[in-house]
């Protein structure tokens, strides 16, 4: 959908920017560092992550789109120095948490034994756990997995979230309401555009979600519960 919004200026890739599995160990920290140094090589012919920030900022035009994988937007507007704003679709947590479990364990299980070796931590402990231990396994680790969104984003908790959306934001929906999303970017960008698909699983209706499980989700992801509903009373 961006690439059709933002077809007439420059897509600058950009891989994941933050390692959510690296306080579980050294080597999930040097497994990322491998997959992020690949991916900046291929695009950059660089190692360093700084080095393709700078080469962004030096090449890019206002009104230009950085893309790829998931970027936190404090990496961006540390390194870029220039004024930049956000273009980002939530998801509900509690759905958001589960799908991450199904996804997770989907692909270790389908996965040969050598495969399940080079995997991230939160795979294999969605591939080991049934639901409840995973969701063990993140409030044990929540210092790395708690409030993805919000950390994401760069939203502290403290910053009222009205003047946070206005200096940060350029477009924002919740998946729940992705026509919304579409009409309001189809607006911004004065052309029609529609999601090619929702990246949900219709097999993901058929699980409920218990107390106790939301419970623990809450307190995984206190702020990004509240960035989910202020998201849906200002859509």
């Amino acid at each position: 959908m961006l690439s059709v919004a933002f077809a007439a200026r420059q897509t600058f890739y950009m891989p994941h920017t933050l390692n959510l599995d690296a306080a579980i160990s050294r080597f999930q920290e040097a497994r990322f560092a491998r997959t992020r140094s690949r991916n900046l090589l291929k695009r950059y012919h660089t190692f360093s992550l700084k080095k393709a920030f700078e080469i962004i900022a030096s090449t890019a035009s206002d009104g230009d789109l950085i893309n790829g994988g998931h970027i936190d937007f404090p990496s961006v507007r540390k390194s870029i120095q220039r004024k930049s704003k956000i273009i980002t679709l939530l998801r509900e947590p509690a759905a958001r948490c589960r799908s991450e479990y199904e996804y997770c364990r989907n692909s270790y299980l389908r996965s040969n034994p050598l495969r399940r070796i080079d995997t991230s931590a939160r795979c294999k402990a969605a591939g080991k756990y049934n639901f409840d231990g995973f969701l063990d396994f993140l409030l044990d680790w929540r210092e790395g997995y708690s409030d993805v969104a919000a950390n994401y984003l760069g939203w502290d908790g403290q910053q009222d979230l009205n003047t946070f959306h206005e200096e940060n934001v350029f477009h924002s929906g919740a998946l729940e309401q992705s026509q919304k999303f579409e009409s309001g970017l189809s607006e911004k960008m004065n052309m029609p555009m529609r999601m090619p698909h929702d990246n949900t699983g219709v097999s993901e209706e058929r699980f409920t979600i218990t107390r106790t499980q939301q419970e623990k989700i809450e307190k995984i992801y206190p702020r990004d519960f509240q960035l989910y509903e202020w998201q849906l009373a200002n859509a």
